[in-house]
């Protein structure tokens, strides 16, 4: 009777060892959030990229698909949740999100409005105004970033795992 309860709760040790996250899962997880960002990263350069204003549709354009896409991605990381009982990483991650969407929906739209002006209308208050939307949007972009980054490196070292960077 005793072999059997020391073997029952071998058993149930191994079990229970064995549920928790592991190496594979970890690197998945870090994979799900990284293609999200990687999704919203194509629709944000495209629309620095056009932020020059020498195309107004294109700018517009561009503008319109980085505000729905950082939507979209900010939705779909909200359904990654934490992994195993830390939300750290997801934590910065949905920041990361809040931050890029308020920038596409706030400074972006800004910018736009004030650029999509006839040439002869936009003054010299416009062009300060696009400088400090300017400013305040690669601010809020680098200090996410960087939480991020951080926040991604941990957790990679913490599960044991090495980031590789991928040329697209």
């Amino acid at each position: 009777m005793k072999k059997i309860a020391i073997i029952t709760v071998a058993f149930l040790i191994v079990i229970l060892s064995a549920c928790g996250p592991t190496q594979d899962s970890a690197i998945k997880y870090n994979d799900s959030i990284m293609k999200i960002i990687d999704g919203l990263t194509i629709e944000h350069t495209l629309f620095l990229d056009q932020i020059d204003g020498h195309n107004i549709d294109s700018l517009k354009s561009t503008h319109s698909k980085f505000v729905a896409k950082a939507k979209e991605s900010l939705e779909a990381s909200k359904k990654i949740g934490p992994f195993g009982d830390k939300t750290d990483f997801i934590d910065v991650t949905l920041d990361y999100f809040n931050t890029l969407n308020s920038i596409a929906n706030t400074e972006g739209t800004q910018m736009v409005e004030i650029m999509s002006k006839d040439s002869s209308q936009i003054a010299q208050e416009d062009l300060d105004k696009i400088d400090v939307l300017a400013a305040k949007f690669d601010d809020d972009y680098s200090k996410a970033y960087d939480k991020i980054s951080a926040a991604q490196e941990k957790f990679a070292k913490e599960w044991k795992f090495e980031l590789i960077e991928t040329k697209k």
